[in-house]
């Protein structure tokens, strides 16, 4: 339960509904993707404590935050590669946030069964040198773009909805994983 409810709990007042919202945690993993993100930098987004968001995530979602973070960084280099624009697998994890090419090629196995080097091997890429700077420039151009429909296909398909769908009166949690999910 969070300080504030308690808090109101004690006082026998009614808890204050929060209208926070998911849309501000993605907002900032896009337009810092490439950065490193922590998860003081993603409770702070979303005006909780790293302790309350860890906690409803896995309450509501099955999976910590940084993990949710680290799968769709993964997704989003799956779909980078898959552009077949010859990238080298460095700039990729690079672009995507991963610090270490260890980690990144472990990761990657371990979502999609498939080391990162045999997808990029089985990608086709154009041989007009021209087409392939174009796509370049414009990947690395709406590169905000790229990342925000990665992350919409991500959510969708991760189907980011709570797991144990709780009615509202039933916990206040699921008040706050429901406003953090409109």
């Amino acid at each position: 339960m969070l300080f504030i409810e308690k808090i109101a709990q004690s006082q026998s007042v009614e808890a204050p509904t929060h209208s926070l919202s998911l849309a501000p945690l993605q907002a900032y993993v896009v337009k810092n993707i490439s950065e490193d993100i922590s998860l003081d930098d993603l409770a702070a987004t979303v005006g909780i404590s790293k302790f309350a968001l860890t906690r409803l995530f896995h309450k509501y979602y099955g999976i910590a935050p940084m993990r949710w973070l680290w799968s769709f960084r993964a997704h989003l280099a799956r779909d980078i590669i898959s552009k077949g624009l010859g990238l080298a697998l460095m700039d990729v994890l690079t672009l995507c946030g991963f610090n270490s090419p260890q980690h990144f090629s472990r990761f990657f196995r371990k979502t999609f069964r498939q080391a990162p080097s045999s997808l990029v091997k089985t990608m086709p890429v154009s041989n007009d040198a021209v087409d392939i700077a174009k796509a370049k420039q414009s990947l690395y151009e709406s590169f905000e773009q790229t990342v925000t429909l990665s992350l919409e296909l991500y959510t969708e398909k991760c189907k980011l909805l709570p797991m144990n769908a709780a009615p509202a009166a039933e916990s206040q949690d699921a008040v706050v994983m429901d406003t953090l999910l409109a």
